[in-house]
């Protein structure tokens, strides 16, 4: 599979697939990119720069010929992968989509302008790192969806507003059942917008802000601001225990928002999972299933039961 690493031994890839990330190594490409090898290497390379943190071009140079460690090494690796198999799979003359990232990602439509595209992964990465619930459940493949996802999302925001909210609404639901509360999305739409702006100017995210404004009262409608501020606080006031990890009691009433607004059925893919008692402390797990079921007291069923009313879109 094309997302994992290779050990650390892994001899440096074919010189083709070399060239194409170090052609990438100044991160100024514009326009349309028109073949998947070329758009997997703006992805790697992009994301090497932000797990690593470096944007001079020498530096990147030197990391892509694999003179790295850690977990900056494996990023390169999954880079040298990345493009080799695109490589290999370039023959049928298709466009970039989102199986040139990760194969597990599908083939999903993506934004193939390059500027946008780089803003995208940096949204990614920033909504990524902010919440640490993701990296503890999800880990690096997370972070690796969240730029297909991102990239996918991009293109939303040239839609008519009514077909962007429809797309956004129906991703806010695949996400709620999979653990993930909409307001997690609307966080990261907000991340979006503002680096799109920032790479391409005024305008550029479209319709996702009215997107975002719209999950945005869906939720508040339910669970305000400052509730989900409050919560962490509340939490170790009245049961003497702290968060299982940060940001967790927020989520908890966000997951339980979603149930309540008819967004999902089910509370549980989030809660049980931040409330299992591996990671958490019994008197915490125990007020924060309670706030759950305060605000959507049928929305504790599990995931297979779940009652949820979403009708899926395909892009």
């Amino acid at each position: 599979m094309v997302e994992d690493p290779v050990d650390d031994e892994a001899a440096t890839p074919d010189p083709t697939v070399l060239d194409l990330l170090l052609a990438e190594a100044e991160r100024d490409r514009t326009g349309v990119i028109a073949t998947p090898p070329e758009w997997a290497a703006v992805v790697s390379v992009e994301r090497v720069s932000l797990v690593s943190g470096v944007h001079d071009p020498g530096t990147l140079r030197l990391l892509l010929q694999g003179q790295a460690e850690g977990d900056v090494l494996v990023e390169v690796q999954r880079a040298w992968a990345r493009v080799a198999d695109t490589v290999q799979r370039n023959r049928m003359g298709r466009s970039p989509d989102a199986g040139a990232s990760h194969r597990d990602a599908g083939h999903h439509s993506v934004t193939t302008d390059a500027e946008r595209l780089r803003a995208a992964l940096r949204a990614a990465h920033r909504t990524f790192e902010a919440q640490a619930y993701y990296r503890a459940r999800y880990s690096d493949r997370g972070a690796r969806f969240a730029g297909t996802d991102s990239a996918w999302l991009v293109t939303l925001g040239d839609l008519p507003a009514d077909g962007c909210l429809g797309q956004v609404a129906w991703l806010s639901r695949v996400l709620a059942t999979r653990g993930m509360p909409s307001w997690l999305l609307e966080r990261h739409l907000d991340d979006l917008a503002a680096e799109l702006e920032a790479a391409c100017g005024a305008g550029a995210a479209g319709t996702l802000p009215d997107a975002a404004a719209q999950l945005r009262s869906t939720r508040v409608a339910v669970v305000a601001d400052q509730e989900l501020e409050r919560a962490p606080g509340r939490l170790l006031e009245e049961s003497g225990a702290p968060e299982p990890l940060a940001g967790a009691a927020a989520l908890v009433l966000a997951a339980a928002a979603d149930v309540a607004a008819g967004v999902t059925g089910s509370w549980a893919p989030c809660v049980d999972w931040l409330t299992d008692a591996a990671r958490c402390d019994p008197d915490a797990a125990a007020w924060l299933r309670a706030e759950a079921a305060r605000i959507a007291p049928d929305g504790g069923v599990s995931a297979g039961r779940s009652r949820g009313r979403s009708r899926a879109l395909r892009s």
